[in-house]
């Protein structure tokens, strides 16, 4: 029962975030794979104090 509640959980996520975002990645879509890996990557890095990685991602995705 639970794999298939994390299995619906998991449709519904990626549905969300594929519909959300299809604009977005037919537009330019390795400026798109830099923001969704950079981001996240960033924010973590920034919470657990490791600024200068932080810095040499965010100049990454802006390049």
């Amino acid at each position: 029962m639970e794999i298939f509640f994390g299995i619906i959980i998991l449709l519904i996520y990626f549905s969300i975030f594929f519909f959300g975002y299809k604009k977005d990645y037919q537009r330019n879509p390795k400026e798109f794979i830099k923001t969704i890996i950079g981001m996240p990557t960033s924010f973590l890095l920034g919470l657990f104090g490791v600024g200068f990685l932080d810095e040499k991602i965010k100049k990454w995705t802006k390049k």
